[in-house]
């Protein structure tokens, strides 16, 4: 009786693992066995394996970037409104930052006059208003003027290994009195979250750290943040080029020399002198009709026969590497930059 039992036993645990095992072969054929869930896993825990545009698009959820655009009532619809039909559309989240709401541009008052003296005022409301509306919903924050053109897809490759909870900050540096240096305002900066945060709980509010002047707005802001402890980073790439052009692009190429100012401002001396990065993210003094044609090079002109990017994407830097890099931006010296055009 009992080895019948056993055996009636054993014969359902085979039964069952035969069925399993059948129905395994089934969703492998089909197409949703270890195949398809591989590729799930993978996409889920190392987009490496996405297609370029595929990565593209994983970024833009992933490295989300707010806009806000400096501008005036009388730029909404020369340049601001130019902005928004080109690189402002790719931003996560765009605002324009003026003295006149205007609902169709998606212009904010901040009830500051308009006037160079009065930017820096302007720049720090505008920093409490996207603050206090926004600043727990992006990862990043971008100020750029209304005559900047920005390349978002190599911000965000640019911005992907960096952990927004970091106190740091990116841009054009520029040399000054305080070791660091501080984010040219033209070519545009971007802020960290964590940046942004301590801008407005220890800054903002407090004179000491972040006195009330007429001084630049690039420099005060950079002032700022640098007495709350955020790093000015090194954005240029491998090659020592720079990625956020302070200046119009063609005052930048080897045939144009630059302007005697540049190269005795620059916080890092040119190596050579093809200063730009083939993975520039930015550039100032766009004229109103250069953002259509910006927008046509970059992104509707094909080129036969020439290479595309770069096929993945660079690797997070874990804790202690980020620290180790800000660490080294924090002591970085200036390099003196002589004239070599």
């Amino acid at each position: 009786m009992y080895r019948n039992v056993l055996c009636l036993v054993l014969g359902l645990i085979i039964g069952i693992q035969l069925t399993d095992l059948f129905e395994y072969f089934q969703l492998t054929d089909s197409g949703f066995g270890s195949t398809a869930i591989t590729k799930i896993e993978a996409e889920e825990a190392t987009p490496q394996l996405l297609t370029e545009q595929e990565l593209s698009n994983w970024l833009y959820n992933e490295t989300r970037v707010l806009c806000m655009v400096l501008t005036m009532p009388q730029n909404h619809e020369s340049k601001a409104s130019r902005v928004k039909r080109t690189w402002g559309k790719r931003c996560n989240k765009l605002i324009f930052i003026s003295s006149q709401a205007d609902l169709e541009l998606g212009a904010i008052d901040m009830g500051v006059p308009e006037g160079r003296s009065n930017l820096y005022p302007k720049i720090r409301k505008a920093m409490a208003y996207v603050y206090k509306n926004y600043g727990e919903d992006y990862d990043w924050f971008l100020k750029a003027d209304d005559d900047t053109f920005v390349i978002m897809e190599n911000l965000r490759y640019f911005l992907y290994p960096y952990d927004p909870e970091a106190a740091l900050y990116f841009g054009h540096k520029f040399r000054t009195s305080f070791p660091q240096g501080y984010m040219s305002g033209g070519a545009g900066y971007v802020l960290s979250r964590d940046a942004l945060r301590r801008l407005n709980l220890f800054a903002l509010n407090n004179t000491e750290f972040c006195p009330l002047n007429q001084g630049s707005e690039d420099r005060q802001i950079g002032y700022c943040l640098r007495n709350v402890g955020v790093v000015a980073g090194d954005s240029r790439d491998e090659e020592g080029r720079e990625r956020f052009m302070p200046m119009g692009l063609r005052n930048l190429l080897p045939s144009f020399p630059a302007d005697g100012w540049w190269p005795k401002t620059t916080f890092y001396a040119p190596q050579s002198e093809d200063v730009c990065s083939n993975t520039a993210i930015s550039s100032h003094y766009v004229k109103s009709h250069e953002f259509d044609m910006f927008e046509f090079l970059v992104y509707r002109l094909k080129v036969f026969g020439v290479s595309g990017f770069q096929k993945s994407l660079p690797y997070r830097l874990d804790a202690k590497q980020l620290e180790n890099q800000m660490q080294y931006w924090s002591k970085a010296k200036t390099t003196n930059s002589k004239k070599i055009f």
